[in-house]
């Protein structure tokens, strides 16, 4: 029974890389088809840059999924990149208000770090925290009540 899990995670990866195949194919005709052949005088400097674009992400993220199914790991942050890229292409190709949908690249980033920033400011420190733990108060009455006995013994 040994090797079983590996030759289902190769087989998994193979059925999965066939469907993103698919996925580009299916997009990259279209666009092809509608927007450059039957619709060329659309075509301008900044088309053919996104065209381009289009294609250095579309590989980029491909390989990165192809990569990590791969070694079994999780694709997730490739998927999402993926999808809006083709999800972009597909709308590009009938208006281009399409580019507004990669927005959400930026301003996903713009949130992570705005996050981040309000985690780093607002997190209370240990030191914080401790002088709201009722525990730790009464660790400390308890030291504060030794401190004022002191520390020695009465011998009679």
């Amino acid at each position: 029974m040994a090797g079983h899990a590996e030759k289902k995670q190769a087989k998994r990866a193979v059925d999965t890389k066939q469907y993103y195949v698919y996925g580009i194919g299916f997009v990259n005709i279209l666009y092809f088809v509608w927007k450059v052949c039957l619709h060329w005088s659309s075509m301008g400097k900044w088309n053919l840059i996104g065209c381009l674009l289009f294609s250095a992400v579309s590989y980029v993220t491909y390989n990165g999924i192809k990569g990590t199914l791969e070694l079994g790991l999780d694709y997730e942050m490739y998927l999402d990149l993926f999808a809006i890229n083709l999800s972009t292409q597909f709308l590009v190709t009938f208006s281009d208000y399409g580019w507004l949908l990669y927005l959400i690249v930026p301003g996903y980033g713009v949130y992570k770090l705005v996050r981040l920033l309000l985690d780093y400011v607002f997190t209370p420190t240990e030191e914080e925290l401790s002088e709201n733990d009722p525990a730790y108060k009464k660790r400390m009455e308890k030291k504060q009540r030794q401190a004022e006995r002191g520390k020695f013994k009465t011998v009679r």
